[in-house]
């Protein structure tokens, strides 16, 4: 399990930056709950229609999730690592 390390608090002008970053990332999870609420509503209808779930789109759902939480650990101060683009996108687990 991942358990995330104490960080030192931020410089000042370190945290001028951070807040910039933290209003884009802010943007960035908005326009992820639009894209997650599209990836359920299509996976929904392909499984309606199919019976089965498509894999592509559960894959994308599984990393749009885990790019959901590193956005989420920048945005509570858990992490100061910032996410994709800033990091590699997160990887299938």
């Amino acid at each position: 399990m991942n358990v995330p390390q104490p960080v030192t608090p931020p410089s000042l002008p370190d945290l001028g930056i951070r807040v910039i970053y933290m209003l884009l990332f802010a943007v960035v999870f908005w326009a992820l709950c639009w894209i997650l609420l599209a990836t359920t509503v299509v996976q929904l209808i392909v499984r309606l229609l199919n019976g089965r779930a498509n894999a592509d789109l559960t894959r994308f759902g599984g990393a749009l999730a885990r790019y959901a939480r590193q956005v989420i650990e920048f945005l509570t101060f858990v992490t100061e690592l910032a996410p994709f683009p800033f990091a590699p996108w997160p990887a299938e687990s």
